[in-house]
This record gives C-alpha cells, sequence and structure tokens, in this order.
C-alpha cells in the first residue's frame, strides 16, 4: 500500500529529469543507506521500514513509498522531507 504519492509535471525533458533523480539516488543511499535500482526510467528504492518509486517521463514525475509500520506515524514530516527535496532538484510546474 501506498502511504506517500506525489505527482509533478516538470519541464526539465526525460534526459534532465532523470538526471536529477539519479542525484536523489545517491542521497537515499548517502544519507538513508537505501538500496537503489533503476528498471527503464524508474528508480526503485529500499531502505529498513520504508520502499517505494520514481518513474520520470518527458513531463512527469510519479513518486510512491511505502512506509513500515514504525514510520508510518512520521508520515507528514516525511512527506514534507520528499517534497522539499524534489522542490530543489526538479523544480518547474506546481504539484498536479
Amino acid at each position: 500500500m501506498t502511504d506517500i504519492f506525489i505527482e509533478r509535471e516538470h519541464a526539465l525533458g526525460l534526459d534532465r529529469a532523470l538526471d536529477r533523480i539519479e542525484a536523489l539516488a545517491y542521497l537515499l543511499v548517502e544519507e538513508l543507506d537505501a538500496q537503489c535500482a533503476w528498471d527503464g526510467n524508474r528508480l526503485d528504492f529500499s531502505r529498513p521500514g520504508a520502499s517505494g518509486c520514481v518513474e520520470v517521463t518527458e513531463t512527469l514525475l510519479i513518486l510512491e513509498v511505502s512506509l513500515g509500520f514504525l514510520l508510518k506515524p512520521f508520515r507528514e514530516r516525511i512527506e514534507q522531507s520528499i517534497t522539499e527535496k524534489l522542490d530543489s532538484l526538479v523544480p518547474g510546474l506546481p504539484s498536479v
């Protein structure tokens, strides 16, 4: 079950958006000790207590996160942190 769902339009184009999400993958690995793997234009990630994916298209970014039992109470704070990180990495059009 998805606990966090963010869908955002962007004007970066596919290649630039993928580069920005690659930067996000680096942060996930370095800061959260997450495991990341690309499957086409989708980045899958997991760490203890959370897993999800970021799907990238030419004009759209879709992020889904499922939280484990212990992280569910912090959903709003986690979603806010993710939104702030996306704002810095993938600027563009407002959230859909």
